[in-house]
């Protein structure tokens, strides 16, 4: 696929959790398998699926003895009763990195892609993203070169 459907695939993830984020439902359980695309012919459809662990702000439906089973992970979550936001937005950056590279392992090239990808997946949560629109607009300035 050409730069140009990878972004645009990038960018329609993005915007599904803009729409998500904003309602206060953190999904969760976003990992490679859970963002849906669909071909019709020359244009496509981005989907963002499985929201069996999906939870609403304010929400405290998660039970004592709920564990994290997505493929991605964030290091920093020490119990999943305390996910937020930010925590989403540590899987959007390897997801992210996915749609744009073909590639699990995070781009470290020092392109602007690479710093949007690296600090969507920083180990530490205040040196993150803090919200998806603040990753929609740096990506909307990056011309995103893929290697």
């Amino acid at each position: 696929m050409s730069l140009w459907v990878r972004r645009k695939m990038a960018m329609r993830f993005l915007y599904a959790m803009n729409f998500l984020h904003k309602r206060g439902v953190c999904h969760r359980d976003l990992s490679y398998r859970n963002v849906l695309v669909h071909t019709y012919n020359e244009a496509f459809m981005v989907k963002v699926a499985d929201f069996g662990l999906a939870k609403e702000r304010n929400s405290d439906l998660t039970s004592t003895g709920s564990s994290m089973k997505g493929s991605i992970e964030d290091p920093a979550l020490k119990s999943f009763k305390d996910f937020k936001p930010v925590n989403d937005i540590y899987s959007i950056g390897f997801i992210l990195n996915y749609i744009l590279t073909g590639k699990e392992n995070l781009v470290t090239d020092g392109s602007r892609l690479g710093s949007i990808i690296q600090k969507c997946s920083a180990t530490n949560p205040a040196d993150r993203y803090q919200t998806v629109w603040d990753i929609i607009e740096d990506m909307r300035k990056a011309e995103c070169p893929v290697g």
